[in-house]
């Protein structure tokens, strides 16, 4: 009996210490691993840019390192030890290199046509760069072949080129066209010819057409029109605005701030007013005080035949990749073309040195559409990153992500 208690009271025991284990293993203290540090980060970067939003301070400080700061030395943030900085994705930049295999007269009046414009309220600037289709520079967005020009010797850097992401533009007229030119471009000569009409503008089914940027782009991105003479007695400023077959002077007066167009009877508009000259539409977006204005088409619009001798047919029977035509809706002869969102084609519409305002507006049109959205930049170590989805709609409506950095300077 004596050994059976003694048992019985080892049994015990050994109940109590695994009870006790077992409360232990149930119940021990949780180390949790927590980096407060980064959570500080995130959240203060969250504040940031709500901050930015609702203040409505945050399509400015997307674009200009200025305007954040601004915006930062005015708030307690500018006594954290932080870096941070917003890094626009997703839409045009404000500077955009054109990489241009075309004569060094065609590449000035590119230069003269599109060198400062204004979009949303923010610069964009477009410099044109010559190059050659052997050795081509890597920074540039856009490439602007001035053709004809038989490709095929160039088609491994041109595909290459394309998988980088950037775009490609041939203003030419065709009479033949190589097989690489018909694989990038979509196109081949037409078997069929039709005579000259006028130019129209077709209309996206939907967002997803490959013709839906730049027919946006046409209707709402501002053309940017020099004066070209002041008046020193009256210091006006005074141009022309071309487009289809009109030459409208116009005269800008800055003491009332409105342009007048000599047209019979006087037209006269102020900035941000809707006006119409023979009958088409148009908004005065800009009146800038480097005596230029900008001025937006408005719908709807057809152009005078810029087709010349082009019989063009695509290499598919999507007429959803065709931004211009002549003809009817039923029967379209392309005068511009797109495949995909990064290669187009246009008639050489300045082929006799005489482009209007209306050709220069859809050059520009397919330029910011096919032109490379992503920003190069170097990188800070353990960088901390938050995207933030906005939209501005001053002059077009622009959607774009705005991706806020964060770090300490240690990294």
């Amino acid at each position: 009996m004596a050994l059976l208690g003694q048992t019985t009271i080892l049994e015990a025991i050994s109940a109590i210490i695994l009870l006790f284990t077992a409360f232990y293993l149930i119940f021990k203290p949780l180390s949790v691993k927590d980096n407060w540090q980064i959570a500080n980060l995130v959240t203060l970067g969250r504040d940031i840019l709500l901050s930015l939003d609702f203040t409505g301070n945050l399509y400015n400080a997307s674009f200009s390192e200025i305007a954040l700061k601004n915006f930062i030395d005015k708030t307690s943030i500018s006594k954290e030890s932080i870096f941070l900085y917003i890094l626009p994705e997703e839409t045009f930049k404000d500077t955009i290199i054109v990489a241009a295999n075309c004569t060094q007269d065609r590449i000035k009046r590119f230069s003269e046509w599109y060198g400062l414009l204004v979009i949303n309220k923010r610069y964009i600037n477009i410099f044109f760069i010559p190059t050659n289709l052997i050795n081509m520079p890597e920074y540039f967005d856009v490439l602007l072949i001035c053709g004809p020009i038989d490709l095929t010797n160039y088609n491994t850097n041109l595909l290459q080129y394309l998988s980088s992401g950037k775009g490609i533009i041939e203003i030419a007229d065709f009479t033949n066209i190589d097989p690489t030119s018909q694989t990038i471009f979509g196109i081949t000569i037409s078997s069929t010819s039709q005579p000259n009409t006028d130019v129209y503008i077709n209309i996206p089914s939907s967002i997803t057409s490959d013709i839906y940027y730049p027919y946006k782009f046409f209707y709402n991105a501002p053309l940017l029109i020099n004066s070209t003479y002041r008046d020193p007695s009256s210091g006006r400023f005074y141009g022309n605005f071309t487009f289809r077959n009109y030459i409208i002077p116009y005269e800008i007066d800055y003491q009332s701030r409105k342009v007048y167009f000599a047209t019979n009877p006087i037209v006269s508009a102020s900035e941000r007013q809707s006006f119409i000259l023979n009958g088409y539409n148009f908004f005065l977006s800009y009146l800038l005080s480097d005596s230029a204005i900008s001025i937006s088409f408005k719908k709807t619009y057809n152009f005078t035949s810029f087709r010349g001798n082009n019989n063009i047919a695509l290499t598919d029977n999507n007429d959803q990749r065709i931004f211009l035509y002549e003809g009817t809706t039923t029967s379209k002869m392309p005068v511009a073309v797109l495949n995909s969102s990064k290669v187009a084609w246009i008639a050489d519409f300045d082929r006799y040195n005489n482009a209007t305002h209306d050709q220069k507006l859809a050059l520009l049109s397919l330029i910011l559409t096919v032109s490379g959205k992503k920003y190069y930049y170097s990188e800070a170590y353990n960088v901390y990153k938050i995207p933030y989805l906005d939209v501005e709609n001053y002059d077009i409506y622009e959607v774009y992500k705005a991706t806020l950095g964060i770090t300490y300077p240690s990294g």
